[in-house]
């Protein structure tokens, strides 16, 4: 599935689409998916209680795209898609969120699990704090996804609790330039 999805980046990057909203990208990923892989069966929003019973204690209930193929295969992929600069250590704390969800579905059976994020806001990669806690994870060159605790977190996001991850996962920053010239990076992580 990992060849698939680098094949609808590959895609983008010779025919260019305009990113606009985290629910376009899912669309036309899935639209891709379709149009080429006429094996697959491509799901969007999809409930957690319509794949397993009984039901797993996960921290989301529905997946962005659940995918199988004809011979049983399962796979999901999680999407993610800040725009604007404002909210970045909570767009940082969601996405290390989607990787924990990707791990229990992974634990409960399904065959690939990946985390795509794409974004064109430059506090990501460049933020002012990049020494510091959440900023650390994905700035620079490279993604790395790991558990998070609170001291890492901005006191605004204690409520929401410490985020225990299995592994680590890595990935390097992908550029991308939209039909409106918008520059995006982007990753994509197999959990």
């Amino acid at each position: 599935m990992i060849d698939r999805i680098n094949d609808f980046f590959n895609a983008i990057q010779q025919t260019p689409i305009e990113l606009y909203s985290e629910f376009g990208l899912q669309h036309e990923l899935a639209i891709f998916l379709r149009t080429n892989y006429p094996d697959l069966t491509v799901r969007l929003e999809y409930p957690t209680p319509k794949i397993f019973n009984p039901l797993p204690q996960f921290i989301k209930k529905e997946i962005d795209i659940y995918v199988t193929t004809q011979t049983g295969q399962r796979f999901v992929i999680e999407l993610k898609m800040p725009k604007d600069n404002g909210g970045i250590p909570k767009a940082m704390y969601h996405a290390i969120e989607d990787v924990k969800f990707l791990e229990q579905l992974r634990q409960s059976n399904i065959d690939g699990c990946y985390s795509i994020l794409a974004t064109s806001c430059i506090a990501f990669w460049e933020a002012p704090r990049a020494d510091a806690g959440i900023y650390q994870y994905f700035n620079g060159e490279e993604v790395v996804i790991q558990s998070i605790d609170l001291p890492q977190l901005p006191t605004f996001l204690h409520n929401k609790g410490q985020i225990q991850l299995a592994n680590i996962y890595q990935a390097n920053w992908q550029d991308y330039t939209d039909t409106t010239n918008t520059n995006w990076k982007y990753y994509v992580l197999n959990v």
